[in-house]
């Protein structure tokens, strides 16, 4: 009787060792101990306007009838600064990167014979986030975590912008208030983590120049979200 419970006694502790993850073997052990890490990213995004219209739009004197904001990919690659804030559970993360996007809008008019009117928006930018991670406690060899913060970002290659009644001016700089969750995984060699963020631009872009175009809208900000694969 003794033996059985016993046998039943180690069973009962091995299983809840496994279940938090202390039975088994941990891959990168003290890599949570580090200040400062290093690393790169991929990632893959979709990325659109959003829109207001303007006091003009609802007016007769105006022949838009319709401005729709459309979703367009885009791809991303960056680097990885990764600051450990005392407790391992927290991480200022800097992570510079180039990223490359295609945004257009099409414009719908009355008593045209061209009634529709597409405009795209091919951009290359510098962004500069800055974010705050925070993890979960670590299981095994894999924990979650949340990221927020902002990204400051700079056209640095476009299309030429021709200035004339069918093309939309916007600004060449833009603030987005960045927010997401990931996983972080612990492989033998290095940590891999895909994480999904989503973005959302601060300031109004849409620059009035008084133009066809420019006219049916009061405000132009962005929004994106991200699909994005951390090596660290």
């Amino acid at each position: 009787m003794l033996s059985v419970l016993a046998f039943d006694a180690v069973a009962q502790y091995k299983k809840k060792r496994d279940s938090s993850g202390q039975g088994k073997s941990k891959n990168l052990p003290y890599y949570d101990d580090r200040v400062l890490r290093y690393g790169f990213q991929l990632a893959l995004h979709q990325s659109r306007f959003n829109i207001r219209y303007s006091n003009f739009f609802s007016s007769d004197a105006d022949s838009t009838t319709a401005v729709r904001p459309r979703w367009s990919p885009g791809f991303m690659i960056g680097l990885i600064s990764s600051f450990r804030l005392g407790d391992e559970l927290w991480n200022l993360r800097f992570v510079p990167n180039v990223s490359f996007y295609e945004r257009s809008l099409e414009y719908q008019y009355r008593n045209s014979p061209e009634n529709i009117h597409n405009e795209t928006f091919e951009n290359t930018f510098i962004e500069l986030p800055l974010l705050l991670k925070y993890k979960s406690l670590r299981r095994g060899n894999h924990r979650m975590y949340l990221v927020g913060g902002l990204s400051a970002s700079f056209k640095v290659a476009g299309k030429k912008e021709r200035l004339n009644d069918l093309q939309l001016q916007t600004l060449n700089h833009n603030i987005e208030v960045c927010y997401g969750f990931g996983w972080d995984l612990y492989a033998e060699f290095f940590k891999f983590a895909p994480e999904l963020r989503f973005s959302h631009g601060i300031p109004n872009l849409l620059i009035h120049n008084g133009n066809r175009v420019s006219m049916s809208l009061d405000r132009i900000t962005t929004h994106r979200v991200t699909l994005i694969f951390n090596f660290e």
